[in-house]
């Protein structure tokens, strides 16, 4: 009976240490198309559905390929010719970390909001950062995020910290409040009106909140534009299209009419060599 009575002593200490704990996580491969890899050891190795891809690791897609990546319902989709790392997949019973670098390419993620839990989720490019709590956006190495629902904090990439990754939680850790330890109170996910000091700790000076249906780009300088409601950019697109196709009919009309181009009305198009990216998550 005492020997029954001792195992039950250290279960119960053995499971209040694991929930006070945080321990590393990893993230399980649902969808690949065309040629998918991880970064593993000193070799590159193909992933299928049904693999794990673990912290600090390197995912890569080659031409025509998509992969999907699930973490504790939070779903990353990865386009083609993307490359990005998961520099932070930790968990605790009270808080999630989630860090993803995007070197090329892009990557799309639908963050689910866990009832109980807050939510520390950054994907950063080499020119700018977004932080988040359930939301579903994209960022591109380019520098531009685009928001699908909910809201993030955008800023530069030079005001961005790592997350403190090292130890357990305990009483300094922003995961409980200050006057009573209790979990700290259920956020919900951010919306266009949040403040970004609500949608990350310390949010930088300058963080802009870009909300459902806006984009927004840092350049290389670590200037953003203001969020731009994305149907009226694809309008002003439509609307420049058009505009273009009308000079260029003006201007075949006028070849056509007098055998030359006037001076002022010719025009040159010059291929970019640009690629178009398709990101999807499915429901």
């Amino acid at each position: 009976m005492k020997r029954l009575i001792s195992k039950l002593i250290m279960a119960v200490l053995v499971a209040g240490f694991v929930s006070g704990s945080v321990f590393a996580a990893s993230a399980k491969v649902t969808y690949v198309k065309g040629k998918v890899e991880v970064s593993r050891g000193n070799a590159w190795v193909s992933l299928k559905v049904g693999d794990v891809v673990n912290e600090a690791e390197t995912i890569s897609t080659g031409f025509q390929s998509e992969a999907r990546l699930n973490y504790n319902g939070s779903v990353m989709a990865v386009p083609a010719l993307s490359r990005i790392t998961l520099e932070a997949l930790q968990s605790s019973g009270t808080k999630e970390t989630v860090s993803i670098k995007v070197d090329t390419g892009a990557v799309r993620s639908k963050v689910t909001h866990t009832e109980g839990k807050k939510i520390e989720y950054t994907a950063r490019t080499p020119v700018g950062v977004a932080s988040v709590r359930g939301t579903d956006f994209a960022v591109f190495a380019s520098g531009m995020a685009k928001v699908y629902s909910g809201a993030i904090a955008y800023y530069k990439a030079s005001d961005f910290v790592m997350p403190d990754l090292s130890g357990s939680v305990g009483s300094d850790s922003d995961d409980s409040d200050e006057d009573s330890g209790e979990p700290a109170a259920d956020q919900g996910p951010a919306t266009a009106t949040t403040s970004a000091d609500d949608i990350v700790d310390n949010a930088p000076k300058g963080a802009m909140v870009v909300g459902a249906g806006q984009s927004s780009t840092i350049d290389e300088s670590g200037q953003a534009s203001k969020p731009v409601v994305e149907a009226k950019k694809r309008a002003a697109k439509v609307k420049s299209t058009v505009a273009s196709a009308s000079a260029k009919d003006a201007i075949d009309a006028n070849v056509a009419s007098s055998g030359s181009a006037s001076d002022t009305t010719t025009s040159e198009v010059k291929n970019t060599g640009s690629i178009k990216v398709n990101i999807t998550i499915e429901d």
